[in-house]
């Protein structure tokens, strides 16, 4: 189990590392009508989305190619290397495209803050996971990993969960707190939502930059 989590925990932290999403769920947090009850919407909304792109993920990838252990695989290289390439032309993307689709579904969410109903925001959630994509991009690969270990199948879910709860910590963790501290989270949840808006491009294609680049060598040394 400790060298699969090795494999994916890099790769489930860098999901995690998700502006969209996180300043979507601070922007619901920094509301004043029902923000628990919306953001709790809007994390389910992305939690649902994380759990049927990972189904769809497991069933393509077990078609794809059959167990073959340790032994290297033409298959494996490819897809490391395609998720780089994929991600790296999602960072140009970011630098050049203004505004991005995530900066647009989150002004689209400020403009119906107010008068939204808190079921709508489980379709917030869903489309902020569905657009965010360097997100999906970095699962795909870490669910090839679990799904070709050779390792126990329970062993291969106790690595899924791990990986699934750290991809939906933005949206997990601002949550949790405020149902905790209540109104004692509102100083630290005002002053990072205004941060992330500032830097989300920034943190956005530093992330998507540093991941194409590991999966890209990652997925040199796989080639048979």
């Amino acid at each position: 189990m400790g060298s699969l989590l090795v494999a994916v925990l890099p790769l489930a932290l860098g999901a995690a590392i998700s502006p969209t999403l996180l300043a979507l769920q601070l922007l619901v947090l920094t509301g004043t009508t029902h923000r628990l009850a919306r953001a709790w919407a809007l994390a389910a909304g992305a939690a649902l989305v994380l759990a049927a792109f990972s189904l769809l993920c497991v069933t393509a990838l077990q078609r794809i190619r059959p167990h073959h252990g340790d032994h290297k695989s033409a298959t494996d290289a490819a897809l490391l290397l395609a998720s780089g390439a994929l991600l790296g032309f999602l960072a140009i993307r970011s630098l050049l495209t203004r505004p991005t689709v995530g900066e647009r579904h989150t002004s689209k969410i400020s403009t119906r803050l107010e008068s939204a109903s808190s079921g709508w925001f489980v379709g917030v959630g869903a489309v902020g996971m569905i657009v965010n994509f360097s997100t999906l991009v970095l699962v795909v690969p870490a669910i090839h990993e679990i799904t070709h270990a050779g390792v126990s199948t329970t062993t291969k879910a106790a690595v899924f969960v791990v990986m699934y709860v750290i991809v939906l910590l933005p949206v997990l963790v601002p949550v949790l707190l405020v149902s905790i501290l209540g109104s004692g989270a509102d100083r630290a949840l005002d002053a990072t939502h205004a941060w992330v808006t500032s830097h989300a491009r920034t943190i956005g294609v530093v992330i998507e930059g540093v991941f194409a680049a590991y999966l890209i060598v990652k997925g040199v040394r796989a080639l048979p």
